[in-house]
């Protein structure tokens, strides 16, 4: 599939650099930012309607980054930033006639069977190798606005014939180094939901490359901790992650 005029929506945050400069030189990348960044980039509101029209003419495919990326967000953030925003770039996709349209979802929607305190723990007493099939059980009200997107992405494929790929991502840091949060509370979650720099530009590479209308997959690292089943994912979207946290936190040097 040639997908090659591709934007990407929160380009300036953490998974949108990391994408910028991972898909660089494969793709042309149109970047869209809520306010003004350090390289070139559209500058929309993407919960404002009149904004957004207009603003994906020509583009193959849509990365879908821009929310409210807490699981602590408040419901009026949340409501802004991460549903009404999403809405709006589902109908500026139809509008457009854009081919593909890639949802950053999260593990969140599912993490309210492993959760020990707050979203970013992890009961390691819960042996839980989920799939994603499963029932969601999200553990914030992010996670449900994730859950909003996953359902606008298979309304959209069967009524508007959008395809779309929603990547439930794990844990993905600046640094690309798990054992950062080694002795904290979140250890045990990032064990189990790190995804590495390598292993997320493979994840959304493989969503723009791969045939399909509708699927949803995890994009998380080959971690020994792993929460999630990842044989649906590598047989549907031919994922292969290649890191696991455990190298980080055995590396004592």
């Amino acid at each position: 599939m040639a997908l090659k005029h591709v934007g990407i929506t929160g380009a300036d945050g953490t998974i949108g650099s990391i994408l910028r400069q991972g898909l660089e030189g494969e793709y042309r990348i149109k970047a869209f930012t809520l306010g003004p960044s350090e390289f070139e980039s559209t500058q929309v509101d993407l919960s404002d309607p009149t904004a957004v029209e207009g603003a994906f003419a020509r583009l193959d495919a849509v990365i879908h980054l821009a929310a409210d990326p807490s699981p602590s967000a408040a419901w009026e953030s949340v409501r802004e930033n991460n549903i009404e925003a999403t809405f709006q770039v589902f109908e500026e996709c139809r509008r457009s006639g854009v081919k593909r349209l890639i949802f950053a979802t999260t593990n969140h929607t599912q993490h309210g069977n492993t959760i020990l305190t707050t979203p970013e723990t992890l009961d390691a007493n819960k042996n839980f190798r989920m799939k994603l099939d499963d029932p969601p059980n999200p553990d914030s009200l992010y996670a449900i606005s994730k859950l909003f997107g996953e359902h606008m992405g298979k309304l959209y494929s069967e009524r508007y014939d959008l395809e779309f790929v929603g990547l439930r991502i794990g844990w993905i840091t600046r640094e690309n180094n798990p054992a950062l949060k080694r002795n904290t509370r979140s250890e045990q979650y990032m064990r189990a939901m790190y995804l590495s720099h390598r292993d997320g530009i493979q994840a959304f590479r493989r969503a723009l490359e791969v045939e399909t209308r509708y699927i949803l997959a995890y994009a998380v690292s080959n971690n020994d901790r792993l929460v999630f089943d990842l044989e649906q994912t590598r047989e549907q979207l031919g994922f292969e992650p290649r890191d696991n946290a455990e190298t980080f936190f055995n590396d004592t040097r």
